[in-house]
């Protein structure tokens, strides 16, 4: 069973494609919320390791809004963060055997 099953986010990208997108986790840092995200087309991809989608999460007259973070720092501690937390679940978000 998949944990994060109820858990899809459809966005609009630029071009006006919807995507979806797996929310994995929400992680607050420096007194922001991100989102972060897995597409879910990734993930039906076996053959390369998943890449996540790290979003800010904004307030903007009361709608929450995801917003692309520029700093690649920002992303990184991020993302550390959020590894952290599946590292001490013992959770592999790639499902590989790492032995």
């Amino acid at each position: 069973m998949d944990m994060f099953a109820d858990n899809v986010v459809t966005l609009v990208d630029e071009e006006g494609r919807e995507i979806s997108f797996e929310m994995l986790d929400k992680v607050n840092y420096n007194g922001n919320d991100y989102i972060v995200l897995l597409p879910l087309e990734e993930m039906e991809k076996e053959d390369e390791e998943a890449e996540v989608v790290i979003l800010r999460i904004e307030d903007r007259d009361g709608e929450e809004v995801y917003v692309g973070v520029e700093d690649e720092e920002e992303l990184e501690n991020v993302f550390e963060i959020f590894q952290s937390r599946f590292d001490d679940e013992d959770f592999d978000i790639y499902d590989e055997d790492e032995e």
